[in-house]
C-alpha cells in the first residue's frame, strides 16, 4: 500500500488522514469521496462552509490605526508629480 498524497505506506489515498477535500475543505477524505458532492452534483452547503471557514474574529477585521500611514489618492500623486524619484520614500 502506498498513499499518493502523503506517501506513507500504511494506507491508500482514499483513507488518507491528512488529505483535504477540495469540495468541503474538511480533512480526512478526498474530493471524489465527499458526501456534499452527492447533493445534486453541486454542493449547496459550500457557501455555508466557506462562510464558516473564513469567519474571522473582530480583532482581525479591525484595521490597525497607524499614524504614519499616508492616504494615497489623486491629491497625493498630484503633489509628488514633479518630485525626483530619488526624493521619494517608500
Amino acid at each position: 500500500m502506498s498513499c499518493k498524497y502523503c506517501h506513507l505506506k500504511t494506507h491508500f489515498i482514499d483513507k488518507c488522514p491528512t488529505i483535504i477535500c477540495k469540495i468541503c475543505k474538511e480533512v480526512g477524505h478526498p474530493q471524489w469521496l465527499c458526501k456534499l458532492k452527492k447533493n445534486n452534483g453541486k454542493n449547496s452547503n459550500l457557501s455555508l462552509n466557506l462562510e464558516k471557514k473564513y469567519n474571522y474574529g473582530e480583532e482581525l477585521k479591525k484595521k490597525p490605526s497607524n499614524i504614519n500611514t499616508v492616504q494615497k489618492n489623486i491629491g497625493y500623486y498630484l503633489k509628488i508629480r514633479n518630485e525626483e524619484w530619488s526624493n521619494l520614500i517608500a
